[in-house]
């Protein structure tokens, strides 16, 4: 058995995976595809239906033993330098569907599989699934008219508005977070470069907290995250400063609900967030099949880590 780790070096939560592992005597080797081509070798040959060969670098990967994946948050390739702009995108093409493919068509347990990632990451899918398996979500629009935004707030009063993929933008060398930020009057009144791209505005929901409940497999980990700023309250990323973190039950429906939405996705993990209103009542917000965990694990002394070693290793 050897357990196949692919994220970045610096990764905290896949290094408590790998710890887990170890005390356990299971064999891993960590990956990051970032590193090909210039450290990270690739020499893969079908026989039999399947691949055999490897990857050669710094921790040699034999294709063949890969038993189970975690897959976390591999970087991205590392070209030569010098190459042109028409040059570099060829390039990376040819890795992502070179050295991507040969891992994706490893016969191993996934946690999860990139093509699951990629499916259950369209967070419109992601509302529409909700719905079907019955959960409560907001009223929400995705559009790039101004005027849809503005007939849509007349309907349901307070919105918020937030990036419907990775809330990051990088411009010369800097990384900017694009949080999810409440929608008052002046914007309505000036709502110039909606028309550039996609927007997702949900009716605003009034909370008692918010829950990152944290799935792995058949257990569940639910975490009530309390906002101590009016800027956790509206995003508790943008100020994790102010928050607080609880144990909290999850309600029988909500499990049910859940797993029902894992296995319509096929995630073994996924990390869900959930408004808890006034009235105790759980919405669903989001999913993501790649989330942190790391920090509540810590904070609470959670055995995230444990479960997934043990979906790793499952016979």
């Amino acid at each position: 058995m050897t357990v196949l780790i692919v994220s970045t070096p610096w990764d905290w939560s896949a290094e408590q995976v790998a710890n887990q592992l170890r005390d356990r005597g299971v064999r891993y080797a960590w990956l990051d595809v970032g590193a090909f081509p210039l450290d990270l070798a690739l020499a893969a040959e079908l026989d039999d239906g399947a691949w055999s060969g490897g990857l050669t670098g710094a921790r040699p990967v034999e294709l063949r033993e890969v038993t189970s994946v975690f897959y976390r948050r591999p970087s991205d390739f590392t070209l030569p330098a010098g190459m042109s702009g028409p040059e570099r995108r060829f390039a990376r093409a040819q890795a992502r569907v070179g050295l991507g493919g040969i891992l994706s068509s490893l016969p191993a347990r996934w946690i999860n599989h990139p093509a699951v990632l990629a499916d259950a990451e369209y967070k419109p899918r992601q509302l529409v699934t909700a719905s079907r398996v019955g959960m409560a979500v907001p009223p929400t629009l995705v559009t790039n008219q101004a005027e849809a935004a503005r007939k849509f707030a007349a309907r349901y009063g307070d919105l918020i508005v937030k990036p419907l993929a990775e809330p990051i933008v990088e411009e010369a060398g800097s990384h900017t977070a694009v949080w999810t930020r409440k929608v008052i009057a002046a914007d309505l009144d000036d709502l110039a470069g909606v028309e550039t791209t996609a927007h997702l505005f949900q009716q605003w929901v009034p909370k008692r907290f918010e829950v990152r409940l944290t799935v792995v497999g058949d257990r569940m980990f639910p975490v009530a995250i309390h906002a101590g700023s009016e800027q956790a309250r509206v995003d508790w990323r943008s100020d994790y400063d102010a928050l607080s973190y609880e144990l909290v039950e999850c309600p029988p429906d909500i499990a049910g609900q859940v797993a029902d939405y894992c296995r319509a996705f096929g995630l073994t993990y996924a990390a869900f967030d959930f408004v808890v209103t006034t009235g105790g009542r759980w919405v669903f917000l989001e999913c993501n099949g790649a989330g942190q965990w790391g920090w509540l694990a810590e904070e609470l002394d959670l055995p995230i880590a444990a479960a997934l070693a043990d979906e790793l290793t499952k016979e």
